[in-house]
């Protein structure tokens, strides 16, 4: 519920609640998620293969990128990804596509979304239109926060 919250008070989309998963007794198993010096083989080990999400959720997830920073000793980097990590828009993607810039952070993680041929067109639709991406960003967070659901 809180990533909810952060999303949806710096800017981007609502998001569908839905309560009912149990919490958990202790805290999840470490390296579940990327790492940050991977390319999109890992990225896709986790996203689709361990998750069972799909291309278009890496992607949108990804894009949470745009808030907040790394930090150099959970990464071994250092910096936000945007320009304004504070607001929740499509700037993640804007940055990616321009290229490194001073300031700002892109892991090897990021940039492999640029490198993968199906990755990339992903990346360049959600950098031209934000609507799309909060659409894909909110569906693909719902699905996230939904595992572990019982049927």
């Amino acid at each position: 519920m809180a990533g909810i919250v952060a999303v949806e008070s710096t800017g981007g989309p609502e998001i569908t609640f839905h309560p009912g998963r149990p919490d958990m007794d202790a805290p999840a198993v470490e390296g579940r998620l990327p790492l940050p010096n991977h390319g999109s083989g890992q990225l896709r080990n986790v996203f689709l293969d361990t998750m069972g999400l799909t291309d278009v959720d890496l992607v949108a997830l990804s894009g949470g990128h745009t808030l907040g920073s790394t930090h150099k000793d959970r990464s071994g980097f250092d910096g936000p990804w945007t320009s304004n990590p504070m607001v929740f828009d499509n700037s993640y993607f804007k940055e990616l596509i321009a290229g490194e810039k001073a300031g700002l952070v892109q892991l090897p993680s990021d940039k492999a979304l640029l490198e993968d041929p199906a990755l990339r067109p992903l990346v360049e639709k959600f950098a031209a239109d934000q609507p799309a991406f909060f659409q894909a960003f909110a569906e693909s967070f719902s699905k996230l926060s939904e595992l572990g659901f019982a049927d």
